[in-house]
């Protein structure tokens, strides 16, 4: 039996004081106004899945207004697990965040990262085909974590060699150090970017013929964008990382910071013509795109791990158009748990919704 949640219970978190909801295990709907909440349910959900918002909200900013804590758990069906908690407090002076799996705290965010495989599809996907490099590495970087679990350690080891190097570099600006110090730094930093830039290359490899297909089934008419990963230090090998981080370093010296490696690097979608995507195309072919990804991650994620993904769907619809939009839905079906957010089911054939469990959000948060 797929993996799917079972219920969710809040408290004090964002606009509900506290909500006890139980999903089918296929097909769920929340329906309701703008401003209703309706997209916080699927924002706890992440919260509790992995730890952090998927709108990249601050846990403070999820504390219900005039409260000091929040509380998500999730129950599960068809794991090994049964229970997922994520606790938050902050009174004066102290702030403090639990994550427990069946009742056992968990200390590591690697630990803890993973056990609930979740798909999000949101209005601000588009700012993966347009926003900064930093909003596609952050994407990227989170679907590769879920599947391989060095990742996320070496991820964290590469951002310590950095501020370390940063550190020394301004102090090298203000002279207040010796050049010489660079090289043991320097020397972490190649190993550490050759890590992190050859498993992100091995990534998208894997991922490219996955993002192909999800967009052919999506628009089928469209000509496909291509997916490259643009490299600051290189094709990855450790030799050429040294040469480059060695070529920079007075570069590095007269800014007072790491100038090029993974922390810089980007994932470029690109036309047949080689124009880039994001500054030639129409806001429904980001839309478009942004879609394809995210039904690439599940498919990659899947793939990778044999486990059924949970998809969450926040109203994707309005800037499709009718067929696109019955792609995307027809595109969704399967053995997966569905939690869609819409303001009205008008939009969507009948049918697509024949056996789900749907919930009427009201005023205050009110659910029926």
């Amino acid at each position: 039996m797929p993996m799917f949640v079972d219920s969710i219970v809040l408290k004090k978190f964002r606009n509900y004081e506290t909500l006890d909801l139980g999903f089918s295990s296929g097909i769920n709907v929340i329906v309701g106004p703008n401003g209703s909440g309706k997209t916080n349910i699927l924002e706890a959900v992440s919260v509790a899945a992995n730890i952090r918002s998927f709108r990249g909200a601050a846990d403070a900013d999820m504390v219900k207004w005039g409260e000091e804590s929040y509380f998500c758990r999730l129950t599960l069906s068809g794991s090994a697990f049964k229970e997922l908690e994520i606790g938050y407090s902050s009174v004066p002076g102290t702030t403090r965040k639990k994550a427990k799996v069946d009742g056992c705290e968990i200390h590591r965010a690697s630990d803890y990262f993973g056990r609930l495989l979740t798909v999000i599809y949101s209005p601000g996907d588009t700012l993966i085909i347009s926003g900064s490099p930093e909003v596609r590495r952050r994407f990227f970087d989170a679907i590769i974590a879920r599947v391989d679990r060095e990742y996320l350690p070496l991820i964290g080891e590469f951002k310590k060699i950095l501020a370390s190097r940063n550190r020394l570099l301004k102090a090298l600006l203000e002279k207040r150090t010796r050049v010489s110090e660079l090289d043991v730094w320097d020397e972490m930093l190649v190993t550490s970017s050759s890590g992190i830039v050859n498993k992100r290359m091995d990534f998208l490899e894997s991922f490219t013929p996955s993002f192909i297909g999800a967009y052919q089934r999506i628009a089928k008419q469209d000509g496909v964008p291509g997916l490259r990963y643009h490299c600051t230090l290189g094709e990855g090998s450790v030799y050429e990382i040294r040469e480059k981080i060695s070529a920079s370093r007075r570069r590095d010296i007269a800014a007072g910071m790491t100038t090029a490696g993974p922390h810089r690097d980007d994932y470029v979608l690109y036309h047949e013509n080689g124009r880039p995507f994001s500054g030639c195309s129409s806001q429904g072919q980001k839309r478009t795109a942004s879609i394809a990804l995210k039904n690439a991650e599940r498919l990659f994620i899947e793939k990778a791990t044999g486990e059924r993904v949970v998809l969450m769907v926040d109203d994707v619809f309005s800037e499709l158009d009718p067929e696109r939009r019955e792609n995307l839905v027809d595109s969704l079906q399967g053995d997966n748990q569905v939690i869609f957010t819409m303001v009205n089911t008008g939009s969507i054939d009948p049918a697509t919704f024949r056996g789900a469990r749907i919930f009427n959000v009201g005023s205050g948060g009110m659910i029926s």
